[in-house]
């Protein structure tokens, strides 16, 4: 084998094993999506819209995990920040009712809906802030604030339209009022 076959064999080779980890990544959202799911399944009752949701992020966690740098690191801290929109509303109407929304699908109840507002903004000063000390702050608040939507919205859009615009409003002004404090640190 002469040296130019060689150096072409082990170039194709890291590159197959460079393709093959962000694959494998994207297979690992894809993984992460689907216990989100499961977990959103059992905490509300999940409507058609709600598997749409299921899929987006799916396809989400898969592109930006294959996409890799600032993408990845953004799509995981997007999903820890849509963690507690995801949970907070069935912890407050358990709370505040003592049991499980009967209703979800029919309307939401005033608790649910402060719960997805109040957690997406708390989430969206938090994504925001750490999006600022990133290399990337753009890439990384884009898929952060993306896969943060998706997420809350498995447990919020069950709660109807109000708890979908709740994790949206809430998460762009929790994200625009993170990103002013987090600047004006950085330039003071």
């Amino acid at each position: 084998m002469a040296p130019c076959d060689r150096e072409a064999a082990a170039l194709r080779r890291a590159h197959l094993a460079y393709e093959r980890a962000h694959i494998l990544t994207a297979l690992r959202g894809v993984v992460l999506a689907a216990g989100l799911t499961a977990v959103a399944f059992g905490l509300h009752r999940m409507s058609s819209a709600s598997e749409l949701v299921a899929a987006g992020l799916a396809a989400a966690l898969a592109g930006l995990g294959w996409r890799g740098r600032a993408w990845r690191r953004g799509a995981l801290a997007g999903v820890l920040a849509g963690l507690p929109p995801l949970i907070a509303p069935s912890v407050a109407f358990a709370l505040t009712h003592g049991g499980h929304c009967a209703t979800c699908e029919q309307g939401a109840a005033l608790p649910c809906l402060v719960a997805c507002f109040a957690t997406s903004a708390l989430v969206g000063i938090l994504v925001a802030y750490h999006a600022a000390t990133e290399p990337a702050p753009r890439r990384f608040a884009i898929a952060a604030i993306a896969t943060a939507a998706l997420t809350g919205l498995l447990g919020c859009a069950t709660t109807g339209l109000g708890g979908a615009l709740g994790v949206v409003i809430g998460l762009v002004a929790g994200s625009v009022t993170g990103w002013i404090v987090a600047m004006r640190t950085a330039h003071a």
